[in-house]
């Protein structure tokens, strides 16, 4: 067996990146950026105009001027009008470009309007370049804005259109098979007997997927009979880029899939990690480089080993960088004993000083899934302790 942080590293080691696409982007969100966002011209383009109300030229205030004449209104969009006299301003709209000549703006608020002139108010005190947002001040025209490997957010639209990028290549979304296996398995929905239990794990699988933006996803389930498991696996072996299997990877008699993965030349990484919950998974490379992972089949193994490993290494060979890492704080002391890496279940709570506070949720066993409905993620408590005090700070990793 190895560790955790060998499992990960032999997985990246060992990942190869999946192929790019150009897409729409407003169907980018969630996707990884395989090209970088540079900066169309300045933004502001222009001068622009932050309130409504009157521009002028602040020399002429400065000069003791109160009283403005006013010459034209300019709306945004429009282009720019041109402030000819000292005596005189422009009514102006949030959004304009700055007229010429003009550099400070009075907002409507600050004025008393008599016939065609503004007049200020006497406790406003206007400042040189007040309500204007300069040109350029956000960035410079070429500036990179997204660089390769960023991961689209929703806010990020919004910049990227402002590139004028209405399409950019993004992450090919790679094919997924996902296999749960074994005999005592039933779709819910089906006539189930009392030695059976409803199928979960396949499931789960593809809602973690979805939910990480892997859509691209299939399942289904196959009973215990090597030969039936043997064909459909090359099948989708043959179809896919990442082959996700849950159950048959332990000792049992009818745990057949490192024997079949390996009779159809998938290259065996590893098998096994000190770890709990999950010291069964498997991972492998297939003949054409397709990830393999065999992921034990108890329900909380399945679901942890696939948001620790699986997700981590779709995201990397999406072409994902610059990952942000999570940290929590500890609210109870645990004694774990155990030579393993314990992935342990927390309910998270945001504290008023600002500290995110993880309470464990510790399951009866690796198949009680019901348990998990009440948190947020899990922990990751390191195999060289024993006991892990109140208010450490650990590893925080979201479902």
């Amino acid at each position: 067996m190895i560790t955790s942080e060998d499992a990960i590293k032999f997985i990246f080691e060992n990942i190869s990146e999946f192929g790019q696409e150009k897409v729409n982007t407003l169907d980018a969100i969630g996707k990884i950026l395989r090209e970088p966002i540079q900066a169309e011209r300045d933004q502001p383009p222009f001068d622009r105009v932050t309130m409504d109300g009157i521009a002028i030229n602040f020399n002429s205030y400065e000069q003791g001027r109160r009283s403005f004449l006013v010459t034209e209104t300019q709306f945004a969009g429009d282009s720019p009008s041109t402030l000819e006299e000292a005596n005189s301003c422009i009514e102006i709209m949030t959004g304009s470009i700055l007229p010429t000549h003009a550099n400070c703006i009075i907002p409507i608020e600050q004025l008393i309007k008599k016939d065609k002139k503004y007049v200020i108010n006497q406790n406003h005190q206007p400042k040189k370049y007040q309500y204007i947002h300069r040109q350029g001040s956000d960035h410079k025209l070429n500036a990179l804005i997204f660089d390769i490997g960023h991961k689209i957010k929703t806010i990020d639209i919004s910049a990227i259109l402002s590139c004028n990028k209405d399409n950019v290549s993004v992450n090919i979304d790679p094919k997924i098979a996902v296999i749960s296996t074994g005999n005592e398995l039933v779709a819910a929905g089906k006539k189930i007997f009392s030695h059976q239990i409803r199928m979960s794990n396949g499931p789960a699988i593809l809602s973690m997927l979805k939910n990480h933006n892997y859509e691209n996803s299939e399942y289904k389930h196959l009973i215990d009979d090597k030969e039936l498991q043997y064909k459909n696996i090359n099948e989708v072996l043959n179809s896919s880029d990442v082959i996700i299997l849950s159950g048959g990877v332990s000792m049992g008699k009818a745990d057949y899939i490192p024997e079949i993965l390996k009779e159809l030349g998938v290259k065996n990484i590893f098998h096994k990690i000190l770890q709990r919950p999950g010291k069964p998974m498997w991972f492998g490379i297939g003949p054409k480089g397709q990830l393999v992972f065999a992921l034990p089949g108890n329900p909380v193994s399945t679901i942890t080993c696939c948001r620790h490993y699986v997700i981590p290494a779709l995201n990397l060979a999406s072409g994902q960088r610059n990952i942000i890492s999570e940290f929590v704080q500890l609210q109870k002391n645990i004694i774990f004993k155990p030579p393993l890496t314990y992935l342990l279940p927390v309910k998270i709570r945001n504290s008023k000083n600002g500290i995110l506070e993880a309470n464990p949720i510790e399951t009866n066993t690796s198949g009680d899934f019901t348990t998990l409905i009440d948190t947020d993620g899990y922990i990751e408590l390191p195999s060289n302790k024993e006991e892990f005090n109140k208010s450490e700070i650990f590893s925080f990793y979201r479902w």
